[in-house]
């Protein structure tokens, strides 16, 4: 994910992200955000609601360990969650299989090397070998 997408996920959720200074060998969420834009709304929703529930509903407050992209689909893994916070990541990780992963429109899942999920405008520029992470 872009820089500027992470930070704005960060300054607006600062208590699910607070383990992203802690450094690599303490916690995977110093990596960053391992995914693509595509997925900013969707994480951004998820993290929302996830908030929301601490706040007003007085959910345990989650804390996340590690975000990324693994098999075509979206990981959201926390710390500190109740069944129903388990429920809604659940939830926002199967929605992924179908959101394009580079730029939010639906795409599904193929084998394109690895399992990725891209729209067909965005599996044909994957096919000719355009990589937003490396294109930048």
């Amino acid at each position: 994910m872009k820089p500027e997408l992470e930070k704005k996920l960060y300054e607006k959720y600062p208590k699910i992200f607070a383990a992203k200074d802690l450094g690599i060998h303490v916690s995977p969420m110093a990596w960053g955000i391992s995914c693509g834009d595509g997925w900013f709304t969707l994480i951004d929703r998820l993290c929302s609601f996830l908030q929301w529930g601490t706040d007003k509903q007085g959910e345990p407050q989650v804390e996340a360990s590690q975000v990324k992209e693994k098999f075509g689909g979206l990981r959201f893994y926390v710390y500190g969650a109740s069944d129903k916070q388990y429920a809604a990541i659940d939830f926002a990780e199967y929605l992924s299989n179908s959101i394009c992963e580079w730029c939010g429109r639906p795409g599904k899942q193929e084998v394109q090397g690895w399992i990725v999920t891209l729209c067909e405008s965005c599996k044909k520029s994957y096919n000719e070998g355009h990589r937003p992470w490396r294109d930048e």
